[in-house]
């Protein structure tokens, strides 16, 4: 299948959940460009692009703009199924349902008490901007005393998160699903190690005493196994174009739509093709709606037709469903036919 729009990826380049993002491209060896973003808001190049969610990491193919790292997975998976890009992800059975119970453990059981085990000594974390940014975003004090306060017990938590992944891989397993260490990270090695593998590049993130090779050897040996092969396909792929805000917004708005035909299945939500709908997520960030027509519908996501705020065209936002709320759009009093 020839692939006529280059993905664009934005990000800000130390980013957990876009480290996920970066990994899979890299290792799949799909090109694709990237315009970084910075780390607070506003982000202008998403809000001409008329996306108000305010989260990172954020896809674009064409005028079809995916939020969420979930979805952005799960949509490259499908799109880019070429025999020159080495799958990642499971097929069935088992090995799909362990790829997915592991996709949702990291995001609900492990990242709230990793980013409460950031570091208090960190530059960002004396950052006035980005702690007032971060409590906007996470609902809760981002202060170094809160920090402080939390690590501890996040720190308790993550270790026996690291009890659990030593006991998936005490068969001698190289990789979450199976196989050796030539066999490479598969998609379901992304989902398990993306948070540990960020929060090991911090200083000072994770306590020798407590997290070490003597107490899990397997999972330290497992996360140095995922490192070297990221690195080694960052090497080996294709450098990423970089673009500036302007040109990447310039370079979606003259691209088509990438996917020809949306799905709109019937819904336990009730809602209708081409309804108003407001879509939001609803553990962070929930502050900040995208709105649009509904014109497109599933199990794994919902898309909304919506218009830039640069030149006025069309574009559609692809949302998953999974921790994310679509609802019927309230109208302000006063407003008639959506105006």
């Amino acid at each position: 299948m020839a692939h006529e729009e280059e993905p664009i990826l934005f990000l800000w380049s130390f980013s957990p959940w876009a480290s996920k993002v970066v990994a899979y491209l890299a290792l799949r060896g799909i090109p694709h460009a990237r315009c970084e973003q910075p780390i607070t808001q506003p982000r202008p190049d998403l809000a001409a692009l008329g996306v108000k969610y305010r989260r990172i990491p954020v896809l674009s193919i064409g005028r079809d703009i995916h939020c969420d790292s979930l979805l952005i997975l799960e949509k490259l998976e499908l799109l880019y199924q070429d025999a020159e890009y080495k799958p990642l992800g499971a097929t069935g059975g088992t090995e799909l349902a362990l790829e997915k119970l592991f996709e949702k453990w990291t995001d609900v059981v492990v990242f709230k008490p990793a980013a409460a085990a950031i570091p208090t000594d960190l530059d960002l974390m004396k950052d006035a901007a980005f702690q007032k940014d971060r409590e906007e975003l996470w609902g809760r004090p981002w202060t170094k005393d809160e920090q402080k306060k939390l690590r501890p017990a996040a720190l308790a938590n993550l270790r026996a998160d690291f009890d659990f992944l030593e006991s998936v891989l005490s068969d001698g397993r190289a990789w979450i699903l199976g196989g050796g260490s030539d066999d490479g990270p598969k998609l379901a090695d992304i989902h398990a190690c993306w948070i540990f593998d960020w929060l090991f590049q911090l200083p000072g993130a994770f306590p020798e005493e407590f997290f070490n090779e003597k107490r899990h050897p397997k999972t330290m040996a497992w996360r140095d196994r995922y490192s070297t092969a990221i690195a080694k396909a960052k090497e080996s792929a294709a450098k990423p174009s970089e673009l500036e805000g302007p040109d990447a917004v310039s370079k979606i708005l003259a691209s088509g739509m990438r996917e020809d035909h949306l799905t709109f299945e019937d819904d336990p939500c009730g809602l209708q093709q081409g309804q108003e709908v407001e879509m939001y997520p609803i553990d962070t960030g929930s502050n900040f709606k995208d709105s649009g027509k509904l014109v497109g519908m599933s199990a794994s996501e919902a898309v909304i037709s919506t218009t830039t705020q640069q030149d006025g065209k069309e574009v559609r936002i692809h949302y998953p469903r999974w921790n994310f709320t679509i609802e019927p759009l309230k109208k302000a009093a006063g407003q008639v036919n959506g105006h």
